[in-house]
């Protein structure tokens, strides 16, 4: 499949020259929307040039800017937990089975609505909670939808969209989750059950849209497209020079960043959990890491088998494991980014279990988001023995919206083959 990405053009708001910034030579440009308005909302509308690359590489690689954004206080919805952020109208692409589209945002005043997703009791960012957000301005809608879930590298798992509005003011975010559909094990069982609602505002004016485009952060030109990920929000809140990019491999021990706190709004830090799995060492089991001739791309820093720049952990546990069903093995399968370690939700894996060139198993792995190992895909298997080939297929890539430098990896993934290690 051709997955180039088509450079686009977008409009530039007068917020962004007042913030003293232009469109890099060769990047989306645009001019300025000198149309006025009853609201105070003079010359600012549209969205900032965002550097683009023409061909990035087909891996998780550096964009060319940090995105700035309004992060509010949490707010609770019966046993869930969201932490909502504004930005700039953000372009994106949409993945339906193995393709992608462009989303760019159309010109004109509006946001980026962001919500991260967690449980206040582990800190656990919820995949497949996918909320509906129903915006009105006194009293009155002007806009509901459900919220895509999306991949981004600075705010790891959320939903989000962009929103046109109308005009300036105080506008009301109504957030309905339904019932959490995905299995949840260990601290998380039972719970997520019910649906819940809950409402947060904000004020959208020529001083917000100021602020979120003079916080755009340019990377060094010869930067942009290297292989690698820009540092979590909740990282970025601990350093002053950015040079993490991409320093959080699968192997490293820094933190799962479930109890750090991001940039807020004034003196206050809103709590911003970030979707990072544990490195590969944390899980229990036998690890199955030896490649016995399947097509992958080569290996993750750390040994990891990888494909379509995902990295995997993939552990058998002990029938006696929590997460087992009966008294077979339990398989646990743990893609994420190569980097930051985000988990790799809404795919559909299956696993190939095959003993001297004979199948003795296909089934598909169910997804699973566990309290202590985060979001795993994983099944009991019964009759597995040492020696055994484990294939892991990825019949569909993540379907999961993608911010700049994850569009185009995770797809095209070739089958990861395993053995099962000698005791």
């Amino acid at each position: 499949m051709h997955r180039r990405t088509i450079l686009r053009r977008t409009t530039l708001p007068a917020a962004l020259a007042l913030a003293g910034c232009t469109a890099p030579s060769g990047e989306p440009d645009g001019e300025a929307d000198a149309g006025g308005g009853s609201d105070g909302s003079e010359g600012v509308s549209g969205t900032p040039p965002i550097p683009m690359l023409e061909d990035p590489p087909e891996a998780v690689y550096l964009p060319g800017h940090r995105k700035s954004m309004r992060v509010l206080e949490p707010v609770d919805a019966g046993e869930y937990a969201l932490t909502p952020m504004l930005s700039y109208p953000h372009p994106f692409w949409i993945v339906t089975a193995n393709y992608r589209e462009f989303v760019e945002p159309a010109a004109g005043r509006g946001v980026h609505l962001m919500v991260v997703v967690w449980d206040r009791e582990t800190g656990r960012v919820l995949p497949g909670a996918e909320p509906r957000a129903t915006v009105s301005r006194d009293g009155r809608e002007i806009d509901s939808r459900a919220l895509w879930p999306m991949l981004s590298q600075e705010m790891g798992l959320h939903v989000g969209d962009n929103v046109d509005l109308p005009a300036d003011g105080t506008y009301a975010v109504d957030v309905e989750f339904p019932p959490l559909s995905i299995r949840r094990t260990g601290s998380l069982a039972g719970r997520f059950a019910e649906g819940a609602t809950a409402t947060f505002e904000f004020t959208y004016d020529r001083a917000f849209r100021e602020a979120v485009v003079e916080g755009i952060e340019l990377l060094d030109r010869e930067r942009w497209g290297q292989r690698g990920a820009l540092e979590p929000m909740v990282d970025r809140a601990g350093t002053d020079d950015g040079s993490r990019d991409g320093s959080d491999d699968d192997g490293s021990d820094a933190d799962d960043g479930r109890d750090a706190a991001g940039d807020g709004d004034g003196g206050t830090e809103p709590m911003i959990p970030y979707s990072r799995v544990p490195p590969a060492d944390a899980y229990p089991g036998t690890r199955l890491v030896e490649s016995v001739g399947g097509e992958t791309d080569a290996t993750a820093g750390d040994g990891l088998p990888t494909s379509g720049d995902a990295a995997f952990v993939v552990a058998l546990l002990e029938p006696e494991s929590r997460l087992a069903d009966g008294d077979d093995p339990y398989l646990l399968v743990s893609p994420r980014t190569p980097y930051n370690r985000v988990p790799l939700s809404n795919a559909s894996l299956r696993v190939v279990l095959e003993r001297d060139a004979r199948q003795v198993l296909d089934e598909r792995l169910e997804p699973v988001i566990d309290g202590e190992y985060g979001h795993h895909y994983g099944r009991s298997v019964s009759d597995v023995r040492e020696s055994d080939t484990v294939r892991i297929a990825v019949e569909s890539p993540p379907q999961t919206a993608r911010h700049q430098g994850y569009e185009t990896a995770f797809f095209g993934m070739d089958p990861v083959e395993l053995v099962v290690p000698s005791a």
